[in-house]
């Protein structure tokens, strides 16, 4: 049911008129109910809106608060208004001489400044998943470089054996600010991961993730180097390691930065964006425990790696882009040199 004023009628009654039962547009999630389509815009900040073409957007004068500054930048540059009353603008992109016309009898309404919606920039909160195996040695090295960080921290520990459990019961006392969750068995390293980024997708205020695995080290640029280069829809996944055999498809500059293109590369390290998450999540899982079972290709790991950055169907790589890799960032202390380390 529509709320019971006067405003509601006509603007459903103009939506009708333009046939938009059936196309896609963002609006009231009350509007669902004639046109089953409509995105709300409590989803806005939850989906990348230059993966849609809206033809027409709803904008309701009073809800601000669900606004981001991305949807009224679309407004501003790629709609103009063809209707609107006291309380609702309808926008469209490409509007006729004539809907244009229609507009300038409306225009007391539709003449809206936009400036007083926009919000102030908030910095963006970031969690960091570890994940750790019978590492303990490793998992006490990489926690004590990030001790001082902002960021949320969380451990998953994957069923690490009995022998270790006291090591860890020390990292946690010794490191208590952070999250742990320990898996009541190995279940491999794609079931860890799985339960790490669902743990900060769970949290809406949390825009980037960083994984690392428990062996990696990082250089004291690491985090301010990689922050200067990663973007939601350009470069939502970007890496500290370069490690062959994944070949480079080119190089170049972003704000400073020379990084490397490429189409694949090893899960030591990744920062992503949490759209990028959802787009791709959850991770398929090729076994269950550790070590693999005799089955698949020798060699064969979890190819948790080759899932989110190369093989699902909405990876950055079928996207037509690029995992962004810096070498020279980070290390992995357990495999030996994965990158090129600065000394």
């Amino acid at each position: 049911m529509y709320p019971k004023n006067k405003y509601w009628l006509p603007l459903v009654n103009f939506l009708k008129k333009k046939s938009l039962e059936d196309q896609i547009f963002i609006g009231p999630e009350v509007l669902l109910y004639d046109f089953p389509k409509v995105f709300p815009y409590q989803i806005l900040k939850d989906i990348r809106l230059n993966d849609y073409t809206f033809n027409y957007i709803v904008f309701h004068k009073k809800l601000a608060e669900d606004y981001t500054n991305e949807f009224l930048d679309l407004i501003k540059s790629d709609f103009k208004p063809v209707w609107g009353n006291h309380l609702f603008v309808v926008y469209k992109r490409n509007r006729s001489a004539k809907e244009k016309l229609g507009a300038l009898k409306s225009l007391l309404y539709t003449k809206v400044n936009l400036k007083k919606y926009y919000k102030k920039d908030i910095s963006k909160r970031n969690g960091i998943l570890i994940t750790t195996y019978n590492r303990p040695e490793f998992l006490i090295k990489l926690l004590r470089q990030l001790e001082n960080r902002s960021e949320e921290i969380l451990v998953v520990n994957d069923g690490s054996d009995e022998i270790y459990h006291h090591q860890y019961e020390q990292i946690k006392k010794r490191f208590p600010q952070n999250t742990y969750i320990d898996n009541p068995k190995n279940m491999g390293l794609v079931f860890s991961m799985n339960t790490g980024f669902s743990y900060f997708l769970s949290d809406p205020d949390i825009e980037w993730v960083h994984y690392f695995q428990d062996d990696v080290e990082i250089t004291s640029q690491f985090f301010e180097t990689i922050e200067k280069v990663a973007d939601k829809n350009d470069y939502p996944v970007v890496t500290g390691f370069y490690k062959e055999p994944h070949k480079i498809f080119g190089s170049k500059l972003i704000n400073g930065v020379e990084v490397k293109l490429l189409r694949s590369a090893s899960a030591q390290h990744f920062y992503v964006h949490r759209l990028y998450l959802m787009d791709n999540m959850p991770i398929p899982n090729p076994y269950i425990g550790a070590p693999k079972p005799d089955k698949g290709k020798p060699g064969q790991g979890s190819d948790e790696d080759w899932w989110l950055l190369s093989w699902a169907p909405k990876s950055i790589v079928k996207r037509g882009k690029y995992v962004i890799s810096i070498p020279g960032l980070a290390k992995s202390d357990a495999i030996g040199e994965l990158s090129t380390w600065e000394k």
